[in-house]
């Protein structure tokens, strides 16, 4: 608490300033009103704080699970590791021309904690009453490497009721303690139980046609990973898929990563996180050591762009060397064909958004959009080229995954059209749809502030022209490193008055 306390009082004036600038320069876009202004501020200062800390503290402060309304049920589950060693089976299959790029702890099950998850359901909808049962399996997102699914009931529980759902959201294992592909190993665990449960499971066999995957961030990305996964191993496939912000691009290629513009209108940061020296992270720099003398040592074809080819770690959930593999940034798959419908959401002004204009059209046009360039030629192979029905929504104004901020106008929009298209998708996977709209084409639109709909711009369309996906930038993604210890961080008594007063002010404001 003394330390959290050392973080909060020095950005006080941070919040202070934003008032100030709001009210004398206009916020950075146009249809921000200050507390979506602040809250965007607090989000960005939360996230900076999170290199004066061990990782170990980042996953317990984030995970921790926020309140929600007493209509709904909270049904916790715990998923027996059979289920593990079924999904086991069929990863060691997809990953065998991979197995050299991989940490291998992945796999060792014994005395590994049982999958848990959760069930999220209005309470007087009961559980699984209807027979027209729609089931969303959610992976919560965090860069691999935080959060939970009690840190993620506002968005379980607000799509469960938009959608009429059951969500069934899982704790999936985290990086840096455990690395690709552990999270889309316990992944398709879930939907091994999800298809055929144990006795004691209180539902009988869902029919994959009555499942969306959903998921936001690297939840996103894992979700069309996961879709990936099932399409490669001939799994039955689910009734479609929802991407909030998802995150398909690990290798950072795409021009908006680093854009100056988002600096402004995004509370992600250009940088790879890193965190004070932990347990866990000399344990992570042990077995990246040990990985890379593998990589290296290997006599398997290079399958990696040579600007991958750099010591520090790009990210904590992959090795540089794995990181254009398709379940781990999808937009590198040598074909996106062949998967169910998707909706796709992007804020026009966060880091992620040119990697999901690219994903969406080389989903839905995958004999156009061949990139990366060291994929040339295998598209012609792939038995997958029946293109993808995309939706693609980008909402003017926003940052990354502004679902999390309620008091906006877009969010509830969003949750609205994505319940929407939840509906259909399993209307139209069961055959029960009467306008076939999700299956008969792919749509590209820009929703305003005030929930106007209109086709893209040509800005958005200009990034279809990006020669380098997949290739990492050659300017390095910064490693943001903290100009003082909270040990070295001094608070006069006269601070304490101010800053109490001001947090006061600013949280009756946001209330």
């Amino acid at each position: 608490m003394a330390d959290a306390i050392k973080f909060i009082f020095p950005k006080i004036p941070n919040l202070i300033s934003t008032i100030i600038k709001h009210y004398k320069n206009g916020p950075p876009k146009p249809s921000w009103n200050l507390k979506f202004h602040l809250a965007l501020v607090i989000t960005r200062l939360t996230i900076d704080s999170l290199y004066y800390t061990k990782i170990e503290n980042v996953q317990r402060f984030s995970s921790k699970p926020v309140a929600i309304s007493s209509d709904f049920a909270v049904d916790q589950v715990r998923i027996s590791n059979e289920y593990r060693k079924n999904a086991q089976q069929h990863i060691d299959n997809l990953m065998k021309e991979y197995e050299h790029l991989i940490d291998d702890e992945w796999n060792k099950l014994d005395n590994l904690e049982e999958l848990s998850a959760e069930w999220i359901y209005i309470k007087e909808n009961g559980f699984m009453q209807k027979e027209d049962k729609r089931i969303i399996l959610y992976l919560h997102g965090g860069a691999y490497i935080m959060c939970s699914t009690g840190s993620h009931r506002n968005v379980t529980s607000g799509i469960a009721k938009a959608a009429d759902a059951h969500v069934f959201a899982i704790n999936y294992r985290l990086a840096p303690q455990n690395q690709f592909p552990a999270a889309l190993h316990d992944a398709l665990a879930a939907y091994l139980y999800l298809t055929n449960p144990p006795k004691d499971a209180g539902f009988s066999a869902i029919n994959p046609k009555q499942i969306v995957i959903m998921g936001d961030s690297a939840g996103g990305g894992l979700t069309i990973a996961t879709l990936l996964a099932l399409r490669d191993i001939g799994l039955p496939m689910v009734a479609g898929a929802v991407g909030w912000s998802p995150w398909v691009d690990l290798t950072h290629s795409m021009p908006s990563i680093l854009s100056k513009e988002c600096d402004k209108s995004d509370y992600l940061p250009p940088a790879t996180l890193q965190f004070l020296p932990s347990q866990a992270q000399s344990r992570f720099f042990e077995r990246s050591a040990a990985l890379t003398k593998k990589i290296k040592q290997s006599n398997k074809p290079k399958i990696w762009h040579k600007s991958l080819d750099r010591e520090i770690r790009v990210q904590q959930y992959a090795a540089n060397e794995a990181l254009s593999l398709p379940y781990i940034s999808p937009l590198c798959a040598e074909s996106l064909g062949g998967l169910p419908p998707m909706l796709l959401t992007a804020g026009d002004g966060e880091r992620l958004r040119d990697e999901i204009i690219y994903f969406a059209f080389k989903a839905s046009q995958p004999s156009k959009y061949l990139l990366p360039i060291y994929n040339a030629g295998k598209f012609e192979i792939s038995p997958f080229k029946t293109p993808t029905n995309v939706t693609l929504e980008i909402y003017e104004d926003m940052p990354h995954m502004f679902q999390i901020f309620g008091f906006n106008e877009s969010t509830p929009f969003s949750f609205q059209r994505a319940a929407e298209f939840i509906r259909e998708a399993v209307a139209s996977a069961s055959e029960k749809s009467t306008s076939n709209k999700i299956t008969n084409s792919s749509n590209y639109v820009r929703i305003s502030a005030n929930k106007q709909v209109s086709p893209l711009n040509e800005s958005d369309y200009s990034v279809l022209e990006w020669q380098n996906v997949g290739c990492a930038p050659t300017v390095e993604v910064p490693i943001k490193t903290p100009m003082k210890t909270p040990n070295e961080v001094k608070i006069r008594p006269l601070d304490i008055i101010v800053y109490i007063v001001a947090i006061f002010a600013i949280i009756s404001y946001l209330s």
